[in-house]
């Protein structure tokens, strides 16, 4: 399925021809999915393999060049901090990855890694990515972000991650890292949290609250708050 679409980018040259098509560039995000799996003899982390199926011509950079393909993105990963008068200070961690099939209800992953993990637009500031992030996840419009959030931290430090894939396919990701001061009470009064009972998401003794988010509310992220 994957070389009937390069025949449409003139491969043949050698001059980098940008692939935007979905279709292409989710194949591509499944094949590594598969083939790192195959190679190390266990899946990627579960927020890793939601974050590259959710790579879009958006996020991403799918380039041809001597019949090899590099498949590019950014990404943001950040924890939440909260502090509450009264409650003390705590940390989000992210226990689950949950996707809602309308006819079998909720299944979700162990999260790994306990950060946030997004994906970046193209040409996206880190900190912006971060403020988008926060305006889809609680709600809020840029304006009222300050009513969420007391403030975002950005670290210097980028991780860069490359990979030979396969003979014809390469993967580059650049991950920033931050973090983000809020407060449980703001929050609840931004209508971000969940209860994930009251959503079906059954996620044991570990998540008892959820983050939905996606234009279509299909997506969740469960956490477990823990003393800083």
């Amino acid at each position: 399925m994957l070389n009937e679409g390069h025949h449409q980018d003139n491969s043949s040259d050698n001059t980098p021809s940008l692939i935007r098509d979905q279709r292409i560039i989710t194949a591509c995000a499944l094949e590594v999915i598969d083939t790192i799996h195959i190679q190390r003899g266990r899946p990627l982390q579960p927020r890793d393999r939601m974050a590259l199926k959710l790579l879009t011509p958006r996020n991403a950079a799918l380039m041809m060049k001597e019949n090899r393909r590099h498949l590019g993105c950014r990404q943001v990963s950040f924890e939440i901090l909260t502090d509450d008068v009264g409650l003390g200070s705590y940390r989000l961690l992210p226990v689950g990855v949950h996707v809602l099939n309308p006819h079998r209800g909720w299944w979700h992953d162990d999260y790994g890694i306990r950060r946030f993990l997004w994906n970046l637009y193209l040409g996206e500031e880190p900190i912006e990515g971060m403020q988008r992030i926060l305006e889809r996840l609680f709600k809020v419009s840029p304006k009222d972000l300050r009513a969420v959030s007391d403030g975002l931290d950005m670290k210097q430090a980028a991780h860069d991650i490359q990979a030979n894939v396969s003979a014809d396919l390469s993967l580059y990701i650049r991950r920033h890292k931050g973090s983000v001061e809020t407060s449980l009470r703001r929050l609840n009064q931004a209508k971000a949290l969940y209860r994930t009972k009251d959503l079906g998401i059954d996620t044991g003794e570990d998540g008892r609250m959820a983050l939905v988010f996606g234009s279509n509310r299909r997506y969740a992220v469960s956490f477990a708050v823990e003393r800083a």
